[in-house]
């Protein structure tokens, strides 16, 4: 006993097995094979996340040269997107970057088996001061650059960072698409000008999913909410390309395996479309490259809507997932995989085991162990009957309230709860701005607002 209390084991050092004499010697784990490392070091990546291998990489110096780094490569490599993390909301007027944090930002893990145990993160993002934040694609920060309005793509953990063209370029886009130029030169020159500020402020509204090609190109598509049109662009692009089609409900588009997947109702059908990223263009030796378009959307399920009424997509364990109502009562809460759907099946979703639904134009799953008030199998949403934060038991099939307060009235009052913050996050113009959800309450910029009037 005195020998066992006199330090720790050593790697590689004796232990004794019972009572007897014979040594067993401690695993050495600084040793394992370098093929055995990385296909640890992958599984790792895969089911802990991005934060669960760094750390992995932090154990000893063999582990981390076995292990890739992921700085210099952590947006052209999609495994090593931090999917799971959302920038966690302060609320009160605390933006991203406000100057009370120091130059730091923090971040919450939503899948965390267990709150607290490494599911906050505070990491230094001094590109905040100068930017504002647009949305968060596979955990990525689309970021606007203040006063130039470019578009950069960061990465909130390595801070690698991808530049874009700016956003300056959509409106002149919009007004030639939309705008239908007359003989009068000074009349369209009239109207280009006024209609420049106002396609800027509502092209600030937006959903962004982020592609990689196999030859490591980055791609992001911005679906904008109130123009009702999808642009893109690559990374050293001059400029952001429109598409000449339109689309409705973009404000409830999902960004998944970068694709944008949009659901509609309209005459009594639900359906759900997806949006591809353009394909790249090859051109042959010779000739002029021609600019890439952008597909139009596909239809690939449909339903009637007395089966789901007013959905919104989430995704669940790496599936897509209809959260809506079962008719215009708003009674009851239905769930539908989008798989069956696509294969002409209705068959309502039971049980979501330990998992909490956030329904709302950007629908988020959380961990219960966020929330032990609100526990698992559940869905927190606006109803949209009574108008309060409700909570939706999938088990009993009943309604209670989620919280305190009534935020069709006015925003939580502090200290808010923890179901505040990530209901937050389901709206990107509370979310970004530092600003706790509130139904009839404006969102609006406390500070910059000259540079980020509309995001």
């Amino acid at each position: 006993m005195a020998a066992a209390a006199a330090g720790p084991l050593r790697q590689g050092a004796p232990l004794r097995a019972g009572g007897g004499g014979r040594v067993e010697a401690a695993p050495d784990w600084a040793s394992l094979h370098v093929d055995l490392t990385q296909l640890i070091a992958a599984r790792v990546l895969a089911t802990g996340g991005f934060p669960d291998y760094v750390r992995f990489r932090a154990v000893c110096s063999h582990w981390r040269a076995a292990a890739a780094s992921p700085r210099g490569r952590s947006l052209l490599d999609p495994r090593f997107h931090p999917r799971r993390w959302m920038l966690f909301p302060e609320g009160f007027g605390r933006f991203p970057g406000h100057r009370a944090d120091g130059g730091h930002a923090r971040f919450f893990d939503l899948s965390a088996a267990v709150a607290g145990a490494g599911g906050f993160v505070r990491v230094p993002l001094p590109e905040l001061k100068t930017h504002c934040v647009l949305d968060s694609p596979d955990g990525l920060l689309l970021l606007q650059r203040d006063a130039y309005t470019a578009v950069r793509l960061l990465h909130p953990f390595t801070r690698d960072v991808a530049d874009f063209p700016d956003i300056d370029s959509l409106p002149q886009q919009l007004h030639e698409l939309e705008f239908e130029l007359t003989v009068d030169p000074v009349y369209n020159f009239t109207s280009w000008l006024q209609n420049t500020s106002r396609y800027l402020y509502l092209a600030r509204k937006l959903s962004a999913a982020v592609n990689v090609t196999a030859k490591g190109a980055v791609t992001v598509m911005l679906a904008l909410h109130n123009i009702g049109r999808v642009a893109f662009a690559s990374s050293g692009d001059d400029c952001w390309t429109i598409s000449s089609w339109k689309m409705n409900q973009l404000d409830r588009a999902l960004s998944y395996q970068g694709k944008l997947y949009v659901v509609n109702w309209e005459d009594g059908l639900t359906s759900v479309s997806v949006i591809d990223p353009p394909s790249p263009v090859t051109s042959c030796e010779g000739e002029e490259s021609s600019v890439p378009e952008l597909p139009p959307p596909k239809t690939i399920a449909t339903c009637s809507s007395d089966e789901i009424h007013q959905p919104y997509l989430v995704e669940l364990d790496s599936e897509i997932m209809l959260v809506g109502y079962n008719d215009s009562s708003f009674s009851r809460i239905v769930i539908l995989k989008l798989a069956d759907l696509v294969l002409g099946r209705t068959v309502p979703v039971t049980s979501i085991c330990d998992h909490v639904l956030f329904a709302g134009a950007r629908s988020l799953c959380v961990s219960s162990s966020w929330l032990p008030s609100i526990g698992g199998n559940s869905v927190v949403c606006f109803h949209a009957g009574e108008d309060y934060l409700a909570q939706y038991h999938l088990s009993s099939g009943t309604w209670s309230v989620a919280s305190d307060g009534h935020l069709m009235l006015s925003p939580p009052q502090r200290p808010c709860g923890l179901i505040h913050h990530i209901f937050t996050c389901c709206d990107r113009q509370f979310w970004n701005k530092g600003l706790m959800f509130c139904f009839k309450t404006e969102p609006k910029w406390w500070a910059l607002q000259r540079w980020r009037n509309g995001a």
